[in-house]
This record gives structure tokens, C-alpha cells and sequence, in this order.
């Protein structure tokens, strides 16, 4: 996870604030749910951009805005499905009426331009 995500976390956990909200595990978001939103393209960049051949695609990070602010890192792709599917999940809850606000740090990391 980046830095700031643990972060995060670390500060939920260590001044005990997730004793006070409900945490669910996100289902993880299929290609469909994931190309509702975002550019073949895109989905394809993430499921195949990595630490080593970062270097050989310039172009295209910033094309689709990734570098400090939006790092890659080893697991990208799976991790990107984790949280988008943990959007998806929050999205339904306050539909669905099980929940008032949600949230998820995550979200939205990897931006992109569709």
C-alpha cells in the first residue's frame, strides 16, 4: 500500500477511532465495474504497467496522471480493484440505506482521465 494508506490506517488504529465505525471487507471490482468508469486504456495501463517497465512508459504515466501523487508499486492492479471495489460496496451501502456516510481512504488514488 502507499505511504499515506498506512498512514492512515495507522492513525485509525493507534488513537483507537476504528472502535468507533464499522469496517467491511470490499468485494473486489470485475473489469465491468471497473471499465463503467474508466477507459480500456486505463484498465489495461494498470493491469500492465510494473516497477520495472515504468521507465519504458513515460508517456503514458502521464498520460494517466500517475507518478509521486499516484505511485506504482508491485500489486497496482489488484490493489486498485480492492479499493474500487471498496467504493463500489460504499456507493451500495448508502443506497441500499445501511449506512449514513461511508469512507474510504483509498478511493480515487489513481485517478483517471477517461
Amino acid at each position: 500500500r502507499p505511504h499515506r494508506v498506512r498512514l492512515t490506517h495507522h492513525l485509525m488504529v493507534n488513537y483507537g477511532l476504528y472502535k468507533h465505525v464499522n469496517v467491511f471487507r470490499p468485494k473486489i471490482a470485475s473489469h465491468a465495474d471497473m471499465s463503467a468508469f474508466h477507459s480500456d486504456d486505463f484498465i489495461r495501463f494498470l493491469h500492465d504497467i510494473t516497477q520495472d517497465n515504468m521507465q519504458d512508459c513515460i508517456a503514458q504515466l502521464e498520460r494517466f496522471n500517475l507518478g509521486a501523487d499516484c505511485p506504482v508499486f508491485d500489486g497496482l492492479f489488484e490493489y486498485c480493484q480492492t479499493y474500487t471495489g471498496g467504493s463500489i460496496s460504499g456507493a451500495a451501502r448508502i443506497n441500499q440505506g445501511c449506512s449514513d456516510i461511508v469512507l474510504n481512504w483509498s478511493g480515487g488514488m489513481h485517478h483517471a482521465k477517461k
